[in-house]
């Protein structure tokens, strides 16, 4: 029998990179695609993430996961689900971005976690006042630093050879979106021109991570703006001839 006991948590979302934990759903998505995961690599992972920041013991991971009348070999369970935990984020032990080992104590994870819950952000509704498309594929972005590239732990993902693993990053203070390139091998555009430093960027704004390209999208703009795609209306009374 496997009991939880992660902070009751069980109808948040938890968004960490270019993965998105869904507790109700028992679900972890990478740039919304759903990845396979075991279900006792799954109990640990949410265990993990709902302690973000602090260590988790090992006995702790036990008496969350097991009852005590169940005979488990719990170590090797627990090593288990923890390297099929990596494999499913892209992980390496040796230098992590997500789940850091403390030997002879437990792990603790270490990525920044956004904690959405229905309450605040009912499903199908956007979540985040900035986000950037790839086709109908969205990737929420936060406040601060937001990673665009091949690096699995990027906010917005792309896996594609002509996208470097740390290309491009969106900085979002204060409502505004700034762009900046990040020394990649094929540069980065914005509405078909090539960045040479830090650039705003408005909604609608197209970026090109080489010959790839994202729709930037923010919810926070003013419901008057002009709607993509359409010229302004001219100013002369003059008909065109």
């Amino acid at each position: 029998m496997t009991v939880r006991s992660y902070d009751d948590d069980v109808s948040d979302t938890f968004a960490f990179g270019a993965f998105e934990l869904d507790v109700a759903a028992f679900s972890l998505r990478r740039a919304g695609e759903r990845l396979k995961l075991e279900k006792i690599p799954m109990e640990v992972l949410i265990l993990l993430v709902s302690r973000r920041g602090t260590l988790v013991g090992r006995t702790e991971i036990t008496e969350s996961l097991w009852d005590p009348c169940v005979f488990v070999e719990h170590d090797s369970a627990i090593n288990t689900a923890i390297r099929k935990i990596r494999q499913a984020l892209d992980d390496d032990a040796d230098m992590p971005r997500f789940v850091e080992t403390v030997v002879g104590k437990g792990y603790r994870f270490i990525a920044s976690v956004t904690r959405r819950s229905p309450s605040s952000s009912p499903r199908g509704v956007g979540l985040a006042s900035h986000s950037v498309f790839r086709g109908k594929q969205e990737f929420i972005l936060e406040d601060g630093d937001n990673l665009l590239g091949r690096d699995a732990g990027a906010q917005v993902c792309v896996d594609h050879p002509s996208v470097s693993r740390q290309h491009a990053k969106i900085v979002l203070r204060s409502g505004r979106a700034t762009l900046e390139d990040l020394q990649s091998r094929n540069g980065t555009f914005v509405n078909g021109r090539r960045l040479d430093g830090p650039t705003q960027l408005g909604h609608g704004a197209v970026i090109g991570l080489g010959p790839i390209t994202l729709t930037f999208v923010s919810r926070s703009a003013s419901r008057s703006t002009q709607p993509m795609g359409k010229a302004a209306p001219r100013k002369s009374g003059r008909s065109a001839s």
